[in-house]
C-alpha cells in the first residue's frame, strides 16, 4: 500500500504541476526542449540516436539531484543495471541484464576519463566533479574488449576550461555524514588549463554492532584529481589526468539470516573488521585531428594497495579471522585511428595492450572457539596463501559503417589474446612451526574473435529503429580460494546477444523515448560458489543460461518549468542447463542478483521567484523500485520488492545554492546483500532513511 500511495501521490503532484504550467502561453512553451543526449566516449562521440544500442546518459544535474555518490547509486536510474551494496569498496559486483560476477574478473567494463579499470576492487570510488556517466547495455567487446560482456560504464569528469572558476560544496547529513568538495580551474595562457579537485567523505556508520555497541561501517575517505589540458593548435590536444584516493572503512554490517523466515538478526560479532585502500589512477590522452581522420593514443597506469581484516564467521564466537593484503599495478596502451563523420562510410582501426600484476596474500587464523569446534590440537593455528598473478593481453579491432541515406550498416570484429600466470604458495603455521602444504605455477591462455553486426534506419531525425547482434566474452582465470584440483581455475564464458530497439522524439524534442528488447544466449556462465568447507568463495561454470527482457526510458518536458522521467527494466534470467553435482540440479532456476524488474519515476520542478533575495527554487522528487531477486542459485533466499523515495529542494541565488535532501525518506526496510559461508546465511540490511543539507558556492 505504501508503494501504491507514493506512485499515486507523485502522479497527482505531477498532474497538478502540468495543469498549472499548461496555462502558460503556448508559443512560449514551444521554445523549450530537452537537451541533446550526446555520448562522449571517444569511439562514439555522437548523439544517442546515432548509436544502435540501448544507452543511458546521466548528466551532472541528475547526479547531484539524486545524490549519486558512487557507482552503486547508478542502480536507481539505469534500467536493468544492478550493483548491490556489498558493505565495502573491496568487491563491487556489477550486473547489466543479468550479466556479472560476484568475484574475480568483472563482466562489466569501466572506463574513467578513458582509463580502463580492470580490477573490481577499484570500481567503487567517491564521485566528485563528474560531468556525465554513460551506460551502454549489451556487449561492447568489439571496441572495448576485456570485461565488457555485460556492457560498459563510461565516466567522464569535468575537463579544464578557458575561464578561471572555483567552487566549494559542503554537505552534512544524519549519521554525521560530512562531504566536502573543492575545485579550481586555472587557465595558464591561451594553450594550457589546469583543473584541481579535492574531496573528503566521512560518516559515523549506519549500523551498530551489538557485541561492543559501536558503529560498524564508518568511513573516512580523501581524494584528489589533477587534470591538465594542452591545446597548442586546433589539430592537437593533450589531456593528462591523475587521481588519488585514500579510504579507511569499517566493515562489515553483516548479520545472520534465516532463510526460512527471511529475517535478519542483529549485527553481533567479536572482531573489528576494516577495509583500507589507496588507489592511484593516471592517464595521458593524445589526439591529432587531420582533415579526414582522428588519431588517438591513450596511455594509463593504475596502482592499488589495500588491506582487509574481517571476522569471517560474523558471530560472537572467535572462530575465524581473515586478513587479506593485495597490491595491484596495471599499465595499458591503446592507439586508434578513426574517420570523421561522413555521409557514406565511417571506419575505425585500433590496437590495445595491457599488463596487470596482482600480488595477494590471504591469512586465516583460527580463534580459540574455532580450535575447539574443529578439534585442532594446537594452541595457535593459521595458514597463509599467497598469489602472484600476472595477466597480459593484446587486441586488434576494426569497425566499419556504411550509410545509404537513412539506412546504416555496421560491422565490427576484434581479435583478443590474453595470458594469465599464477604462482601459488600455501603455508601452514602450527604452534609457530611453518610447513609448506602446496606450491605450484600455472599458465592459462585465451584467444577469442568477437564480431558485431548492427543495422539502423533513421526514418526521420525523430524516429530511429535498430537491431544489433554481438558476441560477448569474458576470459577465464584462477580462483584465489580452492580446495580441490578441479576448482583451481574456471573457464571463459561467452554469449550471443540479440537486441532490437526504437529511439524516438516528439513535440519539438520535448519528449524522448527509448525502447529495447534483448535476448542473451549464454554458455559456461561463471557462477559464484563457496568452497566445500565454507571458508571462502570461488567461481565455477554453469552449462547454459539465458537472459531476456525489455527496457524503456521516457523523458518529457511538458511545459516550461517541469521535467519528468520514467525508466523501466524487465529481466528474466535463468539457468537452462546447470547440474552442479548428482544431488544438485539448478536447471530452470533464476540466476541470482538479477531483479525481475526495476523502475524509476521522478520530476524536477522550477519555481521562478526572481526576487532580490532569491532567484529560483528547484524541487526534485524520485521513486526507485527494485523487484524480487534471488540471492543464490538455490532460489531459496530472496529479496522481495522494495521502493526508495528520495527528494531534494534547492534554493538558488546567483552563484550560491542551498539545498535540503533526503534518501529513502520513507525508511523502507530491505536487504542489500546476501551470501553463504560456514554453513550459515548472512545478509546486509539496506541503509535507513537519511536527510541533510548542502551549501555550494561558485566564485
Amino acid at each position: 500500500m505504501k508503494t501504491l500511495f507514493v506512485i499515486v501521490f507523485m502522479v497527482f503532484v505531477t498532474g497538478n504541476i502540468l495543469n498549472a504550467q499548461n496555462k502558460t502561453d503556448s508559443d512560449t512553451i514551444r521554445k523549450y526542449k530537452l537537451d541533446e543526449i550526446i555520448i562522449k566516449s571517444p569511439k562514439y562521440n555522437r548523439n544517442i540516436f546515432e548509436i544502435p544500442a540501448a544507452t543511458s546518459m546521466i548528466p551532472a544535474r541528475i547526479i547531484e539531484n539524486n545524490r549519486i555518490e558512487n557507482l552503486t547509486d547508478i542502480s536507481a536510474v539505469v534500467p536493468n543495471f544492478f550493483m548491490p551494496d556489498y558493505g565495502s569498496k573491496l568487491t563491487s559486483p556489477v550486473y547489466i541484464r543479468g550479466v556479472g560476477n560476484r568475484i574475480n574478473t568483472p563482466a562489466v567494463g569501466l572506463y574513467v576519463d578513458d582509463i580502463p579499470y580492470f580490477e573490481k576492487s577499484a570500481f567503487n570510488f567517491d564521485f566528485f566533479d563528474i560531468e556525465q556517466v554513460e551506460v551502454l547495455r549489451g556487449p561492447q567487446g568489439t571496441l572495448f574488449g576485456r570485461n565488457t560482456m555485460g556492457g560498459l560504464i563510461n565516466i567522464i569528469t569535468t575537463n579544464p576550461g578557458k575561464e578561471r572558476l572555483s567552487g566549494i560544496s559542503v554537505d552534512y547529513g544524519s549519521f554525521n555524514q560530512i562531504r566536502t568538495r573543492f575545485s579550481h580551474n586555472q587557465p595558464v595562457g591561451k594553450k594550457l588549463a589546469v583543473l584541481a579537485n579535492l574531496s573528503q567523505t566521512h560518516n559515523d556508520g549506519f549500523f551498530e554492532n551489538h557485541f561492543n555497541n559501536s558503529r560498524v561501517d564508518k568511513i573516512n575517505s580523501y581524494a584528489g584529481r589533477l587534470k591538465m589540458l594542452f591545446t597548442p593548435s586546433d589539430k592537437f590536444r593533450a589531456l593528462a589526468t591523475i587521481q588519488y584516493e585514500d579510504s579507511k572503512q569499517g566493515g562489515y554490517p553483516y548479520t545472520l539470516f534465516n532463510d526460512e523466515t527471511m529475517t535478519a538478526s542483529d549485527i553481533n560479532y567479536d572482531f573489528e573488521s576494516i577495509y583500507n585502500r589507496k588507489m592511484l589512477s593516471s592517464g595521458l590522452n593524445l589526439q591529432y585531428s587531420a582533415p579526414g581522420f582522428i588519431v588517438r593514443s591513450v596511455s594509463s597506469y593504475q596502482s592499488l594497495s589495500d588491506l582487509q581484516e574481517i571476522d569471517q564467521d560474523f558471530t560472537p564466537q572467535s572462530l575465524f579471522f581473515v586478513k587479506q593484503d593485495q597490491k595491484l599495478d596495471m599499465v595499458s596502451q591503446e592507439i586508434n585511428i578513426q574517420s570523421k563523420e561522413n555521409d557514406k562510410y565511417e571506419w575505425l582501426f585500433g590496437t590495445f595492450g595491457f599488463k596487470q600484476l596482482l600480488d595477494k596474500s590471504v591469512s586465516v587464523e583460527y580463534g580459540p572457539d574455532g580450535l575447539t569446534k574443529y578439534h585442532l590440537p594446537y594452541s595457535e593455528y593459521f595458514y597463509t596463501k599467497t598469489y602472484d598473478n600476472s595477466n597480459s593481453g593484446i587486441a586488434f579491432f576494426h569497425q566499419s559503417t556504411l550509410k545509404f541515406g537513412g539506412l546504416s550498416l555496421t560491422a565490427g570484429i576484434r581479435a583478443d589474446y590474453e595470458k594469465a600466470t599464477l604462482d601459488y604458495v600455501y603455508d601452514k603455521f602450527k604452534d609457530g612451526t611453518k610447513s609448506n602444504a602446496e606450491a605450484y605455477t600455472s599458465d592459462l591462455n585465451f584467444f577469442e574473435i568477437l564480431p558485431k553486426f548492427a543495422v539502423k534506419y533513421s526514418i526521420s531525425e525523430y524516429f530511429t529503429p535498430y537491431a544489433t547482434v554481438a558476441k560477448g566474452y569474458n576470459s577465464g582465470g584462477f580462483n584465489s580460494t580452492f580446495e580441490r584440483e578441479e576448482d583451481r581455475s574456471f573457464k571463459p564464458e561467452s554469449s550471443w546477444n540479440y537486441e532490437a530497439g526504437l529511439k524516438a522524439k516528439w513535440l519539438k524534442q520535448r519528449i524522448y523515448a527509448n525502447l529495447a528488447f534483448f535476448y542473451i544466449d549464454w554458455s559456461n556462465q561463471q557462477i559464484y560458489q563457496t568452497v566445500p568447507s565454507g571458508t571462502g568463495s570461488m567461481l565455477t561454470n554453469a552449462g547454459k543460461s539465458e537472459s531476456k527482457g525489455v527496457e524503456f526510458e521516457l523523458k518529457t518536458l511538458p511545459a516550461k518549468n517541469i521535467e519528468t522521467w520514467f525508466t523501466f527494466g524487465y529481466n528474466e534470467a535463468r539457468f537452462i542447463d546447470y547440474v552442479k553435482n548428482e544431488n544438485e540440479d539448478y536447471s530452470g532456476n533464476y540466476i541470482p542478483y538479477v531483479p525481475k524488474f526495476s523502475f524509476n519515476i521522478g520530476a524536477n520542478y522550477l519555481i521562478e521567484v526572481n526576487k532580490n533575495w532569491l532567484d529560483d527554487i528547484r524541487v526534485n522528487i524520485s521513486y526507485n523500485g527494485i523487484g524480487k531477486h534471488y540471492w543464490s542459485e538455490t532460489n531459496i533466499a530472496y529479496q522481495d520488492f522494495y521502493g526508495l523515495l528520495n527528494h531534494r529542494i534547492t534554493f538558488e541565488k546567483g552563484n550560491l545554492t542551498f539545498a535540503f535532501w533526503g534518501k529513502n525518506i520513507l525508511n523502507s526496510g530491505y536487504n542489500s546483500f546476501y551470501f553463504q559461508a560456514l554453513g550459515n546465511s548472512y545478509a546486509q540490511i539496506g541503509k535507513p532513511a537519511t536527510m541533510g543539507i548542502n551549501l555550494k558556492v561558485l566564485f
